[in-house]
């Protein structure tokens, strides 16, 4: 049996992936405490649980709210991803081994047996997919340019980019993974350098879903407050 602060911890964080505590907005907790018929304290838990997952950002003046990004800053690591990671990828087509290219396929299975389950595994997609990215970076044996990379492979962003595809775009992205590592096994730059640039540009339609509102930063509303 689930405790109330797991409870809360699976509401809010199903409600945040699926954009219905928008960015920017507040999570107060006595309206999620009275949503689900529980004390405050277990919400708090569930907040600084969050808050650790980068969720949720935790402020003493203004409590909790939904992590946001602004429009510039997504187009911003949309952009320099596209480009460092296309020149990573290329750089890694010519240097890749054996070992590196087996982990890469290992990565792609797993990501795809957790979307042919009943219940897509979205966790398990999010996380094998940061790891194949950074897997790819690592593979083009440049570490400064890896480290560059660090900062925008936000899972957070990831995650809840994930979470607002549906079934078939969540297919389309997983098999530019298995393009890239075949383009990777094939040694061809080129090859590897379009399909990353496609596979990181081609999820910037969500990001509007994503970005802050600002009347919700400035009145300090959310839906659950509504």
């Amino acid at each position: 049996m689930k405790t109330s602060a797991e409870q809360a911890y699976e509401f809010i964080r199903t409600e945040i992936l699926a954009s219905r505590f928008p960015s920017g907005s507040r999570l107060p907790e006595e309206k999620i405490a009275a949503q689900l018929d529980i004390s405050r304290t277990p919400v708090r838990d569930a907040l600084r649980r969050l808050h650790s997952d980068g969720l949720i950002d935790l402020t003493a003046n203004s409590g909790a709210r939904v992590a946001s990004w602004s429009a510039v800053e997504l187009m911003e690591m949309s952009e320099l991803r596209a480009l460092l990671e296309s020149f990573a990828v290329g750089l890694a087509a010519r240097k890749i081994n054996a070992g590196e290219l087996a982990n890469l396929v290992q990565l792609c299975d797993e990501m795809e047996a957790a979307l042919s389950v009943d219940k897509v595994d979205l966790d398990v997609i999010s996380a094998n997919n940061v790891t194949f990215h950074r897997s790819v970076a690592n593979a083009a044996g440049n570490s400064r340019l890896t480290a560059n990379l660090e900062s925008l492979w936000t899972f957070p962003l990831m995650v809840r980019k994930f979470a607002l595809f549906g079934d078939d775009r969540l297919k389309r992205s997983l098999d530019h993974h298995r393009e890239i590592t075949t383009a990777l096994h094939a040694g061809d730059p080129q090859w590897a350098e379009a399909i990353m640039r496609t596979h990181i540009l081609a999820a910037r339609a969500y990001d509007a879903a994503l970005v802050s509102d600002p009347q919700l930063s400035e009145n300090g509303q959310s839906q659950i407050a509504s």
